[in-house]
């Protein structure tokens, strides 16, 4: 027979222990979200983490004026990296004369070497103008002389008398070089004895004297000259051969003597 326990007023009558609710687990708090000293603040479902010490503020830059953005669209702000004027290196005075009298020295020797480079060309073009105008002179001179000369040496050679023939042959070889002189005599001999047989005299007149090239000391000339002969191959008339020959000039010392004759 069940057995009941008398109920005081104001009491609950106990639940079985079937019937008591669960007491729910206290959700565990995860850990702080970033290093620093937290602090865990207690509250329904768990609670949640706070700093202890708050994060130091941020100290924002004044907003830019109008001013300020149209001074930084000119470029008449100084950059913050750019270093002020007093720490910059300055030069002392006697470094800068220095430098001056180094650059003045380098002028100076750069243009005295350009003047002594310039003088030695002048001079040595001078001098090269100068030696071709001297050997001009002397070929010039040569060709003067060397022509009358030539002149007076075909009026002699070309010429001679039967009646004094040595004396003629003599003259002509007197005009010639040494060398010639034995060719001519070989010559002279063979005229010789036909002018003796023939009574003749021959008078040389040279009409024209042209010099065909030369130097100081050798000429070319081309003579023109008229030989008149009389003879008894003539008559006694007169006769006018006209002769076109070449001389050739050699200097000897300060004499112009012939060296070879050619007819033409």
């Amino acid at each position: 027979m069940p057995r009941y326990r008398p109920r005081v007023a104001g009491s609950r009558r106990p639940r079985p222990a079937s019937e008591v609710p669960e007491t729910p687990e206290t959700p565990q708090l995860p850990e702080p979200p970033g290093p620093g000293n937290w602090k865990r603040m207690p509250a329904r479902g768990g609670g949640y983490w706070v700093r202890a010490d708050p994060e130091p503020e941020v100290e924002q830059a004044p907003a830019e004026t109008a001013e300020d953005a149209a001074a930084d669209a000119q470029g008449d702000v100084t950059p913050a990296t750019e270093e002020p004027l007093e720490d910059l290196p300055e030069k002392s005075p006697a470094a800068e004369i220095s430098t001056e009298s180094e650059q003045k020295r380098g002028l100076g020797t750069t243009l005295t070497a350009a003047l002594a480079v310039v003088v030695v060309l002048t001079l040595t073009v001078a001098a090269v103008l100068g030696v071709k105008a001297w050997h001009g002179k002397q070929a010039e001179d040569a060709r003067s002389q060397a022509a009358a000369a030539g002149r007076k040496a075909a009026e002699t050679a070309l010429s001679y008398d039967y009646r004094d023939l040595d004396k003629s042959f003599a003259a002509a070889r007197a005009t010639m070089t040494p060398d010639f002189a034995a060719k001519f005599d070989e010559t002279a001999k063979v005229a010789g004895e036909l002018a003796t047989k023939t009574k003749a005299t021959v008078k040389a007149e040279v009409r024209e004297v042209g010099v065909r090239d030369g130097d100081a000391d050798r000429v070319t000339l081309i003579i023109f000259v008229n030989q008149t002969t009389t003879s008894t191959i003539t008559k006694g008339s007169p006769r006018v051969d006209l002769n076109r020959t070449r001389f050739t000039m050699v200097r000897n010392g300060d004499r112009w003597l012939v060296q070879e004759i050619a007819g033409l």
